[in-house]
């Protein structure tokens, strides 16, 4: 292989990185009666995005702490969460007023009361 041929390898190897550094296997942990860790299920019903890593970083927080809630896990809330600037946008389905006011919480709480808008509706 030649030193161009090389230089162009590592470039795209390089390049690529950031389109796989996202984990999609959520790392939300629950902890049962014997306060035993274990990972969270993730279904796939509540889902997080931001355009920069800090608030990548900030929406995965609250929508893995929605995860490893177990209240709102069955039957579960379908939600989104979103973040720009630091500030969280909530919006989805819950099953009951009870479910969606704890979810709201549970993204007050991550993300700080003043940092949280939207809500989780009921059906």
């Amino acid at each position: 292989m030649d030193r161009k041929t090389a230089i162009l390898a590592v470039t795209l190897a390089l390049g690529a990185a950031p389109c796989f550094a996202h984990d999609y296997a959520h790392h939300a942990w629950n902890y049962d009666s014997a306060n035993t860790a274990r990972l969270a299920a993730d279904d796939g019903s509540i889902h997080s995005g931001a355009m920069n890593a800090d608030d990548e970083a900030l929406a995965d927080r609250v929508a893995d702490a929605l995860r490893a809630d177990r209240r709102l896990s069955e039957p579960g809330i379908t939600a989104t969460v979103s973040a720009k600037d630091g500030r969280v946008a909530l919006s989805g389905f819950a099953q009951d007023n009870r479910q969606a006011q704890r979810a709201e919480a549970i993204a007050r709480r991550v993300a700080g009361a003043g940092n949280v808008s939207g809500t989780i509706a009921t059906g």
